[in-house]
């Protein structure tokens, strides 16, 4: 679904990223890590196509073929997107922004199908938002405007989903309950998941693949399992780390020294 090979880009005389390659199927799950400044959330703004003004060289290819290749609506009926809680906040109700998120698929004269508000539905049935749907964004705590903009994504009915660290911000309860819809969400729905995340520990609850950046560079491709490698994460991050097993699931876990 998604190949990106030997791509590098930058804006001016900045380079970001460089020499960037890796490859998923459909309904896969991969996760992005990274130090602060590694060129991950650059990466999925190339995959967005936000970025069209900077210098790029290599390719990027979506569903077999070149991302250049699509018109942006049709670009935004493969790709959704789903920011960070923090920051702006959007003046509109829960089920305003899943209706705008419709786009793709109408012109500005047209309203909403039949169709349109059916997927609406669906994606405030998937998040357990459809009590609050009439719920102003500004009145929601992090965790439900994370889940608001899930439900966006979904109600886009994209068969690719890129996520920004869409766990930042929120407390551990939340932060479990968005990552099981978002497993789910893969697994059952077959959605093709990209998500950047800071949890060194998200990867094995997700499984599937795993990007490390370090400075614009892919330090490591591959599946999940071999962040476990000997001076893999260490490298990464500069840091020490212990690796121990969940003493009830047994999947591995990461702590910071």
């Amino acid at each position: 679904m998604l190949k990106v090979a030997n791509f590098s880009f930058g804006i001016g005389e900045k380079e970001i990223l460089f020499d960037v390659s890796f490859a998923i199927p459909k309904g896969a799950y991969l996760s992005i890590l990274g130090p602060n400044g590694a060129g991950k959330s650059t990466l999925l703004k190339c995959l967005l196509r936000l970025h069209e003004k900077g210098n790029s060289e290599g390719s990027i290819e979506v569903a077999g073929r070149p991302i250049e290749s699509y018109g942006q609506k049709e670009l935004a009926t493969l790709i959704s997107y789903v920011p960070q809680a923090g920051g702006w906040i959007p003046p509109f109700t829960i089920v305003e922004l899943a209706k705008l998120s419709r786009f793709p698929y109408s012109s500005r004269l047209s309203s909403l199908t039949r169709k349109d508000l059916a997927a609406v539905d669906r994606a405030l049935e998937l998040t357990g938002l459809g009590p609050m749907r009439e719920r102003p964004l500004k009145t929601l705590s992090g965790g439900e405007r994370q889940k608001a903009y899930l439900a966006a994504a979904l109600a886009q009915e994209t068969p690719i989903m890129l996520l920004d660290e869409p766990m930042s911000f929120l407390d551990p309860h939340h932060t479990s309950d968005l990552e099981k819809l978002l497993i789910n969400l893969s697994q059952d729905e077959g959605l093709t998941m990209v998500s950047v995340t800071h949890d060194l520990n998200h990867p094995f609850k997700s499984g599937g693949y795993a990007l490390i950046l370090k400075s614009g560079r892919a330090l490591f491709f591959g599946e999940v399992e071999g962040l476990l490698r000997s001076g893999i994460l260490e490298t990464a991050f500069n840091h020490e780390f212990v690796h121990l097993s969940h003493p009830v699931t047994g999947r591995p876990v990461i702590l910071a020294e």
